[in-house]
C-alpha cells in the first residue's frame, strides 16, 4: 500500500500544454523523461500479468502485479525528485499515472478473479460494477486531497483484493467475495476517505514501514503459492487490516 500513484485528474476543463523551460538541460529533461517511461512502463507489467493469469500461472501473475506495484510506489517521489512539470511538462504525469494504475489496481485484478472463478454467474456482470466504479474514482476531481493526506473513497486497491482472495478465500465463498466485491465499489464512490501513505504526516512510521514489511510478507506468500502457510498469508493481513481501520479513526479525527 505504499504505492503513490492513483493520483486524480484536476479539475474538468482542460489545462493548456506547459512550454519547456528554457533553463533546462538536455540531461534534466532527459531524466524527467525517464520517470515518465518507468511509469508508462505498467502497461507491460499489466500485460504481462494478463498473459500469466490466461494461462492460470497465477504466481507469474502476482509477480508482474508486484512488480507494477512497486514501479508505482517510486514513480510519484521521483517524479517530484526531478521535477517532471518543470523538465517534462509536455506530459502529463498524472493523467498517464491514473491511467496505468487504472490498468494494474483495478482491471488486471478483475479479471484474475474472473478468470480463477472467484466471482459467480454472470462472472462479467458482475465484474461491471467495481469497473466502473473505479473509473468515477478515478476521474473525480475531488478525490484525492494531498495537504491532509486523504483518498477520498476506497483507493481502488483490488490488487490487494484479489490477491488475498486467490491466496487465501476458501473454496465455495464466491458469493461472499461478490458481496465484498460490491461493498468496496460502494465505498469507491463515498465521502469515507483512507489514508494517502506517501503524503500523510502522521503516523508515519506505521504506513511507510510497515507498508515495507507487508510488501516483503506478499512476495514471499507469492513466491510460496499455492502452498504458503496460512499462518503466513494470516499474518500478512495484519497491515490491510490496520491501514483500513487506522483511515476510518483518523478520518473521524
Amino acid at each position: 500500500m505504499l504505492h503513490d500513484g492513483l493520483t486524480r485528474i484536476q479539475g474538468a476543463g482542460v489545462e493548456k500544454p506547459v512550454s519547456p523551460d528554457n533553463s533546462t538541460s538536455p540531461q534534466q529533461r532527459a531524466l524527467a523523461m525517464s520517470v515518465h517511461l518507468g511509469t508508462a512502463s505498467g502497461a507491460l507489467w499489466g500485460l504481462l500479468s494478463l498473459e500469466a493469469i490466461f494461462v492460470e500461472d497465477y504466481r507469474m501473475a502476482f509477480f508482474w502485479m508486484f512488480l507494477a506495484m512497486v514501479v508505482d510506489s517510486v514513480d510519484g517521489p521521483l517524479a517530484r525528485k526531478v521535477n517532471v512539470k518543470r523538465h517534462a511538462p509536455h506530459i502529463d504525469g498524472a493523467r498517464l499515472d491514473d491511467i496505468i494504475d487504472y490498468i494494474n489496481y483495478t482491471f488486471v485484478p478483475i479479471v484474475l478473479l474472473i478468470h480463477a472463478g472467484w466471482l459467480p454467474d454472470p462472472a462479467s456482470l458482475w465484474a461491471a460494477v467495481p469497473l466502473v466504479a473505479s473509473a468515477l474514482a478515478f476521474t473525480n476531481a475531488e478525490s484525492k486531497d494531498t495537504e491532509e493526506g486523504f483518498f477520498l473513497g476506497f483507493p481502488s486497491y483490488w490488487n490487494v483484493f484479489a490477491f488475498y482472495v486467490v491466496v487465501a478465500a476458501p473454496a465455495g465463498s464466491e458469493w461472499y467475495v461478490l458481496l465484498l466485491t460490491l461493498a468496496l465499489s460502494a465505498l469507491s464512490v463515498m465521502p469515507v476517505r483512507f489514508v494517502y501513505p506517501n503524503r500523510f504526516n502522521r503516523l508515519r512510521w506505521f504506513f511507510i514501514g510497515g507498508g515495507i514489511v507487508w510488501i516483503a510478507s506478499i512476495l514471499l506468500v507469492a513466491m510460496l503459492y499455492p502452498n504458503a502457510p496460512q499462518l503466513l498469508v494470516f499474518a500478512s493481513m495484519a497491515y490491510p487490516v490496520l491501514y483500513l481501520v487506522l483511515s476510518l479513526w483518523l478520518d473521524r479525527g
